[in-house]
């Protein structure tokens, strides 16, 4: 791999007139898209103001350094482009961030010249998805401005990381299981497995029950749900010899990797403690960090975005609850299996924010394309509520 610090000589507005190509592409995409689509001039806005976000967030609202992993995406993105990595071999190599470069180094982008590029590349995915999701009528009033509006999905797309493939690709794979297009659901499926296996697992029987089911047009029932959720906790506490160091192993994994102390990590100590922690982990891993519980700005903003958060999902699952419970069944078990199964590997606040964002907008879309929420206030007139 050639020196790819060369960029920095040009310093900080240098590094940025490199990226109006890739800035101008994102912009061509809404205007093309809107065009073709008929899409609301408020929707192009806020579309094309995201375009400009990987400009104003690494080295500017932190550094670079504060997500390392960006700068492998960078890297490998480059070595499979100039030819020192080959595309296949990437794929086999069985590393998540080679894995993922390889659909970043496909995409119609220049070559990324510094660690902001990708953060261009997660735009266009951004922008695509808004489109397929308006074409397939997932959106309502509240959904589609929940997708444009909500801080954390903002932050995570416009960044060089590889969650965005992992929401694209997830939400695809829902939105082809509404269809009944098995097959395109499948292959959806497919580079989840690939770019994030944890995703795979927790996605993977959440689309077979949809099938199965028939959610978007029956729904799975409040019974039914209840029923897996006590196999889930029955298999939880018949598993727990072999998955508890698993999960402690985990754990350990994650909490250093974020910069912390392996002796500081509670680990789980007994099936009890295992079953406690499987049914309560998924409201912390939703919930934190809460505002008493930050020790940054970033924190103490994301803490206050969480109360924000957990209001709407409050206010849509109400209104789900009072259309379509047998519904809404299926998709508050998809929550709180994916909340649960990551509450209890991940300790780090930051790291739960940017794992959760994508089940969180997951949820808003298909509850309310499902449960047809298209108010949080139906008898009220409010901000963007208004007939």
């Amino acid at each position: 791999m050639s020196d790819l610090n060369w960029i920095y000589t040009y310093g900080f507005l240098g590094v940025r007139l490199f990226e109006i190509p890739s800035l101008f592409i994102c912009l061509l995409l809404i205007l093309i898209g809107s065009y073709k689509l008929k899409i609301s001039v408020k929707y192009q806005t806020v579309l094309a103001l995201h375009c400009f976000l990987p400009f104003v967030l690494n080295d500017v609202l932190f550094s670079v350094d504060y997500m390392p992993d960006q700068y492998q995406y960078w890297y490998r993105v480059n070595d499979l482009r100039n030819g020192s990595i080959g595309f296949v071999e990437a794929l086999e190599s069985g590393k998540n961030t080679w894995q993922a470069s390889v659909f970043f180094a496909l995409m119609p982008f220049p070559t990324p010249v510094s660690p902001i590029s990708l953060g261009f590349y997660n735009t266009f995915i951004y922008i695509v998805l808004f489109f397929i999701l308006h074409v397939k009528n997932i959106f309502t009033k509240v959904s589609v401005w929940f997708y444009l509006l909500f801080p954390s999905a903002a932050l995570y797309t416009a960044l060089s990381l590889r969650e965005t493939l992992i929401f694209f690709f997830m939400t695809l794979a829902v939105v082809f299981a509404r269809e009944s297009k098995i097959i395109k659901s499948a292959f959806c499926i497919v580079p989840i497995y690939l770019i994030k296996f944890q995703n795979f697992y927790i996605l993977g029987p959440i689309v077979l029950l949809y099938f199965i089911f028939n959610v978007a047009k029956k729904g799975m029932g409040v019974v039914k749900a209840l029923i897996i959720a006590t196999i889930s906790l029955t298999t939880l506490l018949l598993s727990a010899p072999i998955a508890i160091p698993l999960v402690n192993k985990f754990r350990v994994a994650m909490f250093v990797e974020d910069g912390g102390d392996a002796e500081d990590i509670e680990l789980i100590t007994g099936a009890g403690d295992f079953v406690f922690q499987g049914l309560t982990s998924g409201f912390f891993f939703l919930s934190k960090p809460l505002p008493w519980e930050a020790t940054s700005a970033l924190q103490l903003i994301q803490s206050l975005e969480n109360v924000f958060v957990l209001g709407v999902l409050f206010l849509i699952t109400r209104q789900a609850w009072k259309k379509n419970l047998d519904k809404l069944a299926f998709w508050l078990l998809f929550m709180a299996l994916a909340m649960s199964v990551y509450g209890l590997v991940v300790a780090n606040y930051g790291t739960a924010v940017r794992y959760r964002y994508a089940f969180v907008v997951m949820y808003v879309l298909f509850v309310c394309a499902d449960c047809k929420v298209d108010k949080l206030f139906p008898n009220k007139r409010i901000l963007f509520y208004r007939q």
